[in-house]
């Protein structure tokens, strides 16, 4: 095979070439029943790959939730591959930060909602969202980054999967920093071979799912949430939340009327004219 210099194969920059123009390396579209689609991202219903996976479809959760949801997820980093993050100084050091920004979860949540409502028993809902970033230089244009997955409510649990994360062909075929990966494994147009997802509050995190959904890709991540104790840890959270802010009202009105006393014992003891 004939290569370009000494180790990136000329079949790896025909293949670069082509997923710039849009004509190979496509990235996960919806393909299902579109319930909405803009410049933002999509939200689609799409059959189940696996028959024997039977949801809980329709259901009604609030987008409050699925926002909850949504703001629980992380990426975890492990600090390696092409694309590896410098956290404090240091090269190779995991760092784990949101999945979604406040913007993607305001968009996500209520049509999330929609489709757990709309779905049936064999349709998960599949969701895309993207990120659109400024050129580094006059000359670059614009940059689209693609998260996209999908979410299926089975028993108490919320299964979200996690295909691609801020994918962008042309950064992953024409990163020349990629090279030495190349040589060794196939394109990576997930995002995620070097990353996985968590979720906070761990509380609410499953991680003995009897269940758990099959993988269409080894890239693939997911977990599993109890949508009923993230909405009790939740509560419980804003409780301790009002509680300590009552306490800081009570402590404030304590201290004013002490004030107050000082003030009045002063005003006593001060000689009669």
């Amino acid at each position: 095979m004939k290569t370009f210099g000494s180790r990136f194969p000329l079949n790896n920059i025909l293949l670069s070439l082509l997923c710039v123009t849009g004509t190979a390396c496509s990235t996960t579209d919806l393909t299902g029943k579109i319930l909405f689609e803009d410049d933002r991202g999509s939200v689609a219903l799409q059959t189940i790959a696996n028959p024997s996976v039977q949801a809980n479809h329709p259901i009604s959760l609030e987008p409050s939730l699925l926002a909850l949801l949504l703001t629980g997820l992380e990426i975890h980093d492990h600090g390696i591959g092409p694309h590896r993050r410098v956290v404090e100084g240091f090269a190779g050091q995991p760092a784990t930060y949101p999945l979604f920004s406040e913007d993607q979860i305001r968009f996500l949540a209520p049509l999330l909602a929609e489709g757990l409502r709309s779905a049936t028993a064999n349709q998960a809902i599949e969701y895309r969202v993207v990120t659109t970033r400024a050129g580094s230089n006059r000359l670059q244009s614009s940059i689209k980054e693609t998260t996209s997955g999908s979410l299926y409510a089975h028993g108490r649990e919320l299964y979200v999967i996690l295909s691609q994360f801020r994918h962008n062909p042309m950064r992953t075929n024409l990163d020349i920093g990629d090279i030495a990966y190349r040589s060794q494994e196939p394109l990576d147009y997930s995002g995620l071979r070097y990353r996985t997802l968590s979720f906070t509050p761990k509380a609410a995190l499953r991680t003995d799912s009897p269940d758990p959904p099959t993988m269409d890709k080894s890239t693939d991540r997911f977990v599993a949430v109890d949508y009923q104790l993230l909405d009790q840890a939740t509560r419980a959270v804003k409780t301790n939340t009002r509680s300590t802010e009552a306490l800081t009202q009570e402590m404030e009105a304590l201290r004013q009327e002490l004030e107050l006393i000082k003030k009045q014992l002063g005003n006593q003891n001060q000689p009669q004219k």
